[in-house]
């Protein structure tokens, strides 16, 4: 297994995502300390890695504050005795609108939610990451950070998680960590399945003509994870059927 004793810290496991992102990597051997919002849904997550047999630590906070963030890595140090990954699920809001439509709120909350966290959590993981002897990160970003229209803060807010990533990967290649991130498309959740009409039309923009799964998110978050990665840092890899692909 490929992250047999190692322990991985994944913030939204309270979600599809995340869940199946926690799931993926428990069941290639890591030990799981979760952050969540929603303790309902985050039993879910338990369960089903306990089901494989994995260890998983549920650990509730607002990892944009501070204070939370340290307690979580605190707290993952105290169940597990190391941190070797580091998967920032940062769900934004998905606003929907031009400049014109932002409002102080909406550009407060979709910050918070996809940077702030991502910041605050990483400052707190970081110097214990490298006292072991360094690790992954894996930041969940999208491709709407090249600029998409009629989504004018989710935009601003993924393109600030672009660079974070390939600064963060600058700034800490010397202390052995590894730092990339997944452009994540349309993907194919239980809300999508939904809605029969929009999955259509998103399965035919896409140049594979179908859409990844939470699973298949998992998947490359394990790769990168992974010792199989171990010499790729400051990669921004979209995962979207070819979506973001040139059409010309």
């Amino acid at each position: 297994m490929r992250l047999e004793q190692k322990v991985s810290l994944v913030t939204g496991v309270d979600s599809e995502i995340g869940r199946a992102i926690a799931v993926t990597l428990a069941r290639d051997g890591s030990k799981i300390a979760g952050c969540y919002k929603s303790s309902e849904k985050a039993q879910e997550t338990l369960r089903s890695i306990e089901a494989l047999g994995g260890a998983c630590a549920l650990l509730a906070g607002e990892v944009s504050r501070p204070a939370d963030a340290e307690a979580i890595v605190k707290n993952t140090m105290q169940q597990f005795g190391r941190l070797d990954v580091l998967v920032n699920y940062g769900a934004a809001r998905r606003v929907v609108g031009t400049v014109m439509d932002i409002s102080e709120k909406d550009f407060d909350e979709e910050m918070t939610a996809d940077l702030k966290g991502l910041i605050t959590l990483s400052r707190s993981a970081i110097p214990v990451m490298a006292q072991g002897g360094g690790g992954a990160i894996v930041n969940l970003s999208s491709i709407a950070g090249s600029g998409v229209k009629g989504r004018a803060l989710r935009s601003a807010s993924k393109a600030a998680v672009n660079a974070l990533t390939v600064a963060m990967a600058s700034d800490h290649g010397h202390e052995n960590i590894r730092v990339n991130a997944v452009l994540i498309g349309p993907t194919l959740t239980a809300e999508i399945r939904k809605r029969p009409e929009q999955l259509k039309l998103l399965e035919q923009e896409a140049v594979l003509k179908r859409l990844h799964t939470p699973e298949d998110v998992g998947a490359v978050v394990l790769f990168l994870a992974s010792d199989e990665a171990k010499q790729i840092t400051g990669v921004l890899l979209p995962l979207d059927a070819g979506r973001s692909l040139p059409t010309y």
